[in-house]
């Protein structure tokens, strides 16, 4: 099952791609979007939002919850 989460603090393009890096390295094949503001990890991923923020803390106010 695809796992879908929103993310919250990404404001623009250069947001975005500090996001997707970071996703990419826990899970490669994860797609972030801006529009609307989410972050869905490839079949077969096994992350939760947890293991996600602590990914993103460094680099700024970014935050993941469960969409839905």
């Amino acid at each position: 099952m695809t796992q879908v989460f929103e993310v919250s603090g990404m404001h623009c393009g250069g947001c975005l791609s500090r996001v997707q890096q970071a996703a990419t390295k826990l899970a490669p094949g994860t797609r972030v979007t801006l529009e609307p503001p989410r972050l869905t990890l490839p079949e077969g991923a096994a992350l939760d939002a947890a293991a996600i923020n602590a990914a993103l803390a460094p680099l700024g106010d970014y935050r993941v919850k469960a969409a839905g």
